[in-house]
């Protein structure tokens, strides 16, 4: 009967320790919504976006990569840095998502209390130093032309607040027909851009039925296609990603900035609107 009672109190004795053991550790969580992006307008244009994730530090610590809205823990309680980096789809695809390089880092310092449930709305700026070549943004709301039609169907400037982007203000809009089967806008003036693979992006807003191109000339003559943006049916943001298209050997002194599109068999009318075009590098 002893020798029962004593095996009795070490197998509740060590129970209590594995319990003790297998208790979750303290945590407070924190959720990401409505991350906004701060421009100065006259040189960085606007202020539209994709972040689709955010990539968290917690003490300089990396945690991880969630969806924006997801509940993200943070071990411990107490006060901690907490630093936010904006993910995007690289070139619009799901499986190349990364921190996009020319948003600044949003730092957050916390008094957190375990069990408790922060929420954040991050604003993001672009990072100091980041360059954005006048020929390589058009916004089509100046008067200067920075891209110009090269295509066999012409391009027109539109007001239409039911097909412009955001409701207000110019997009561009590229027709094309079985006649003119091609619509293309290329810079205007040629560009001195960084090769050896320093980053070069370019942002833009598009709605559009059937797909287009989106690449660099080289040299004035050399045809680098860079991505093939799919159908949108909604106004959507992309983020294109021109390094490899600009630094391929031979590089040059001078790039353009081209959009094209030819005309699908099965898509009777095309339809394609840009706006907001950024060109964004060191």
């Amino acid at each position: 009967m002893i020798k029962y009672i004593l095996s009795l109190i070490v197998f509740l004795v060590l129970a209590s320790c594995n319990k003790t053991k297998l208790k979750a550790p303290e945590a407070a969580f924190i959720v990401i919504n409505n991350p906004t992006v701060l421009t100065n307008p006259t040189i960085q244009g606007t202020n539209s976006h994709k972040i689709t994730d955010i990539w968290y530090y917690v003490d300089d610590n990396f945690k991880g990569v969630f969806p924006i809205g997801s509940i993200m823990p943070v071990l411990g309680t107490g006060n901690s840095k907490i630093t936010l980096f904006a993910g995007i789809k690289n070139n619009g695809i799901s499986a190349t998502r990364l921190p996009y390089e020319f948003y600044q880092g949003h730092v957050i310092n916390q008094y957190f209390e375990s069990g408790k449930t922060y929420t954040f709305s991050p604003v993001f700026e672009y990072l100091t130093g980041s360059v954005f070549p006048t020929q390589g943004c058009e916004d089509y709301e100046g008067s200067g032309v920075k891209y110009f039609s090269v295509g066999d169907s012409s391009t027109l400037v539109i007001s239409d607040i039911n097909k412009v982007f955001g409701g207000i203000g110019h997009s561009v809009f590229m027709s094309m027909s079985n006649s003119k089967p091609t619509s293309q806008i290329k810079t205007s003036t040629s560009m001195s851009l960084p090769v050896g693979g320093t980053p070069i992006y370019l942002e833009l807003n598009y709605k559009c039925n059937q797909p287009f191109e989106v690449g660099v000339i080289a040299g004035a003559t050399e045809v680098r296609p860079a991505l093939t943006v799919n159908s949108s049916p909604e106004w959507n943001k992309i983020y294109i990603q021109l390094s490899q298209a600009v630094s391929t050997q031979p590089t040059y002194n001078y790039y353009d900035i081209y959009i094209k599109a030819t005309k699908q068999s099965d898509v009777p009318t095309p339809e394609i609107y840009i706006d907001n075009i950024k060109l964004v590098t060191r």
